[in-house]
């Protein structure tokens, strides 16, 4: 996650407006103020309801086009999705340099600032100290200390579908700007395993209490599965993203059966599953 300042300075406080105008019914309506009108096009609400529809055959979003938090959350996804679209159209090198700095601390900075970043705005989303209490936002995003049933099912969960990546790498040919992010990080982590496993956890908390937690019961399945991918397209078009996208809906659908906590086990497992096969098999 590449963290725009500005844009995160509006969304937080477009975020914020929502929250007011939910829980203050009498007052003058701050979201449409703050999003220069878009949130009251009823038609557009009326589309993405549909949309959503569409797009989740199998699923039930609770996309609500009356509830000006969902409004105004769909309308920082679609600016957030056409971003990424945007940079992933560019051919590689357009949008800058690397992702991810040259020595572990820069790595551990961009995880723990993306992670904080995930963080507030599920929690501002969820409405905590403004909507609802603490207990009622761990509720919402779908959190909870981890019981021993969750542990199983995330590190199972986690290791098959690292295993289905690894066999659809095998079929699929990936492509050097696709791959090297993932081997820069590879290359600065795997020196050391306590380090990998730290960031493996920094990556896997934050993103699946946004994606699974806060986005996925509002918009769905599938289209939380898309930002996911969206977000992650770094280096330009390539066949990692099919299987990133379905990496993303395992993710997705372990938050749907259990609950996020056992999702970022899961995800968790598998961001760490390559550093500690690389460790346990001889050079």
């Amino acid at each position: 996650m590449i963290v725009d300042l500005p844009s995160l300075v509006y969304a937080t406080i477009l975020i914020l407006a929502a929250n007011h105008d939910l829980r203050v019914k009498n007052a003058m309506p701050l979201t449409p103020l703050l999003s220069l009108g878009l949130t009251q096009m009823v038609l557009l609400w009326a589309n993405f309801e549909k949309l959503m529809t569409i797009l989740n055959p199998f699923d039930r979003p609770q996309f609500d086009k009356r509830n000006p938090l969902h409004r105004a959350a769909a309308l920082l996804v679609i600016a957030h999705a056409a971003g990424s679209l945007l940079r992933l159209l560019l051919p590689p090198g357009e949008y800058g340099g690397s992702y991810f700095p040259a020595d572990m601390s820069g790595v551990l900075s961009n995880l723990i600032t993306a992670a904080l970043v995930y963080l507030a705005l599920s929690l501002l989303g969820a409405g905590w100290k403004l909507r609802r209490d603490l207990d009622g936002v761990l509720r919402r995003l779908g959190l909870r200390l981890p019981t021993r049933r969750d542990w199983l099912a995330g590190l199972a969960a986690g290791m098959l579908i690292f295993g289905g990546m690894m066999l659809a790498s095998k079929f699929i040919s990936l492509t050097a700007n696709g791959h090297s992010g993932a081997s820069e990080l590879f290359d600065i982590v795997k020196v050391s395993l306590p380090a990998a496993l730290l960031v493996a956890i920094l990556s896997s908390v934050g993103e699946e209490i946004f994606f699974r937690g806060a986005l996925q019961p509002i918009f769905g399945l599938w289209v939380s599965s898309a930002l996911f991918t969206l977000v992650h397209a770094q280096y330009g078009l390539s066949p990692e993203l099919l299987i990133l996208f379905f990496v993303s809906i395992g993710f997705g659908l372990l938050r749907k059966r259990f609950n996020t906590t056992a999702a970022i086990i899961a995800h968790a497992s598998y961001n760490f599953a390559p550093f500690l096969i690389s460790n346990l098999t001889p050079a």
